[in-house]
């Protein structure tokens, strides 16, 4: 055999497609793939096969687990939508039309917000702005200061990624993984943390900060896929575990003298 022929049949070829030549090297399991077959994920690429697992695809995998599904804001519009029902009836009833139809329009919002409707996030951004043109056309400045209260809580659940994914709203890879950082990665750091700083104050919660902050610690691994962070989050809940107790061990046998002066006192 000519050494041309040896030669081509030495080259690598894609393990789906043998009568292609490779083009590259899967990150995750080391097979050959073509030009067709890669897949870029987060910055790395992939055989096709190996793209669509979940571990390796973890932004899309978290998306699809919160698309669609109601957050704590549809709950609490949905909440609010009940509580302005009735006083805005009553209201339109007993002929004060304006603020009636205000807090039945409100109403409207949060249940469309409740249920997933787009045009109800587009109404938390106009119902506030419409009270404040109205504050205006009346003069009543007045109306300006719950309706700017209005258009910033608006905004705030408007611009709020993890509604956004309940009303079905695509987001960029950077948010969704800020987002994913947030609710997924290493959440046991975070809770360590938040006990640490409770432990300061009660000494309960110290050794409870410690051990979640060192199991966290453990499970610390950049290279994983999804990758598990937070180490500094985990020594901090170990180093606010380790000094409240210090601290307690030092304040306890004072201020048990100090409750027991006051107690012998009254």
């Amino acid at each position: 055999m000519p050494p041309a022929d040896a030669s081509g049949a030495a080259l690598p070829r894609c393990a789906e497609h043998p009568d292609v030549p490779a083009e590259g090297i899967c990150g995750r399991c080391g097979g050959f793939f073509c030009a067709g077959c890669a897949s870029r994920v987060l910055g790395a690429v992939y055989c096709a096969a190996c793209a669509a697992l979940p571990e390796v695809n973890y932004l899309e995998t978290f998306r699809l687990k919160l698309w669609g599904r109601r957050d704590t804001w549809a709950w609490f519009l949905g909440l609010g939508a009940l509580l302005t029902l009735a006083p805005g009836l009553t209201l339109l009833a007993s002929g004060d039309a304006l603020p009636g139809a205000f807090l039945l329009a409100c109403s409207a919002v949060g249940v469309g917000c409740f249920f997933g409707q787009r045009w109800a996030r587009a109404g938390l951004l106009v119902l506030p702005a419409g009270l404040g043109l109205l504050g205006l056309v009346l003069r009543e400045p007045l109306l300006l200061v719950p309706a700017l209260f209005l258009l910033g809580m608006g905004a705030s659940v408007h611009q709020d990624p993890r509604h956004k994914l309940f009303h079905r709203v695509p987001l960029p890879d950077g948010v969704l993984l800020r987002l994913w950082n947030r609710h997924e990665n290493n959440p046991l750091a975070l809770v360590g943390l938040q006990l640490g700083l409770y432990g300061v104050f009660f000494p309960l919660f110290a050794p409870l900060a410690l051990g979640l902050g060192l199991t966290a610690l453990r499970r610390v691994n950049p290279e994983a896929r999804p990758p598990i962070g937070r180490r500094g989050q985990a020594l901090a809940a170990m180093g606010l575990g380790v000094g409240a107790l210090v601290l307690w061990v030092w304040l306890w046998p004072r201020f048990t003298v100090l409750l027991g002066e006051l107690l012998g006192t009254g």
